[in-house]
């Protein structure tokens, strides 16, 4: 019997309130991550994490589209990690085109910023609205 895809995945804080949410849209060719809050490193690691998961197991996507508007403050401790580790194994798993839709927290944005710089081997571009951002991800090849 074929095991299902789980088409999402919540995390939650130990108060229970969602730090990320990860949606597989199959009908849009990519999988969303939707990030809430505060995060220490360890959240941002296992949320990219199970993001990563999700990607190897569809196998046939090759993009994501971030939402960073709700995350509220600065997550770049986490950016030396995704350099040389999480970003080498997501291009090797077909990573390709990473749209984000910026938060208007300076820190995150700061962030984000760090992670542009590191982030070679696919390419990553920021959007202040999520359906430019949808746009620039469809017609992506």
């Amino acid at each position: 019997m074929p095991v299902e895809l789980s088409k999402q995945i919540v995390l939650n804080r130990k108060s229970g309130e969602p730090f990320v949410t990860i949606t597989y849209e199959e009908s849009e060719g990519f999988i969303y991550v939707d990030w809430n809050g505060y995060l220490s490193v360890e959240m941002v690691q296992e949320g990219s994490e199970e993001l990563l998961k999700l990607f190897k197991s569809i196998g046939t996507i090759s993009k994501v589209l971030v939402n960073n508007q709700n995350i509220s403050g600065p997550w770049s401790k986490a950016n030396d990690w995704y350099a040389n580790d999480w970003n080498p194994r997501a291009i090797t798993a077909g990573l390709k085109h990473m749209g984000v839709v910026v938060s208007p927290n300076i820190f995150t944005q700061l962030s984000l910023q760090g992670f542009v710089e590191v982030s070679n081997g696919f390419t990553v571009k920021s959007f202040n609205a999520e359906d430019k951002a949808r746009e620039w991800l469809k017609a992506a090849e």
